[in-house]
């Protein structure tokens, strides 16, 4: 009896034992990577977006958001895309634009980057509150991968889909999520939901019919653009 009541004992403590703590989901452990980012100097003239920080003081956003080329499409910001700001939890730097991609207007096409490269880096001009780093996917991810949109408007789950390819092999390819892209989230991040790395910053809408897509420069690109930067 006495040995009936031990072994109870035993099993009730083990039920009001602490929890096990749960896994961390490396894609919102990735997506403390994120800030947002400003160009322009008066309202009118004014673009924002995410920036997603690669460790170092790195930032890559989308290159139109901080190249001038918002400021051009509206014709009445003479001064282009103005100065640069980063902010983190509230707490705003001055950045500097150390390189973007090479964008080309066409009649009755609009904008693209040569390469896709729809990509910039930014330096903040000083230290921001502390910030996580982001890793770059090693390769672009099989469709259907299950992921995380994060920019400095909402955090979603999405997933990736196949690469499409622009019918002009100079401007490259870009993968797609099946959202609808908002104003203010061009420079955001897309994080691969099983691994947290990086798998491509938010460029622009896909403007064909069908359903809703949103277009990424992919990890590799975004890789090979770095690559070409000498210098600090």
């Amino acid at each position: 009896m006495k040995a009936g009541l031990a072994l109870a004992a035993l099993l009730a403590l083990a039920g009001c034992a602490a929890p096990r703590p749960r896994a961390v989901d490396p894609a919102l452990a990735a997506a403390g990577a994120v800030a947002a980012v400003q160009s322009g100097e008066s309202v009118r003239c004014r673009a924002t977006g995410g920036a997603v920080h690669l460790g170092g003081g790195r930032f890559v956003t989308a290159a139109h958001v901080v190249d001038g080329s918002v400021q051009l499409s509206r014709g009445v910001c003479p001064a282009g895309a103005g100065p640069l700001v980063l902010a983190v939890a509230g707490s705003p730097a001055p950045a500097r634009l150390v390189r973007a991609g090479q964008d080309r207007i066409d009649r009755g096409i609009g904008q693209r980057y040569l390469g896709g490269e729809d990509v910039a880096l930014l330096r903040p001009a000083r230290a921001l509150p502390r910030l996580g780093a982001a890793a770059l996917c090693p390769a672009l991810p099989p469709p259907g991968t299950p992921a995380l949109l994060v920019t400095p408007r909402r955090s979603l789950r999405t997933r990736i889909l196949a690469p499409v390819a622009d019918p002009d092999a100079r401007f490259g390819a870009y993968l797609e999520i099946p959202e609808r892209l908002m104003p203010g989230e061009s420079g955001g991040a897309v994080f691969e939901a099983g691994s947290g790395c990086l798998a491509g910053l938010v460029s622009h809408r896909d403007e064909g019919p069908g359903p809703a897509r949103t277009r990424l420069v992919p990890a590799p690109v975004i890789a090979r653009f770095l690559a070409a930067i000498v210098g600090p």
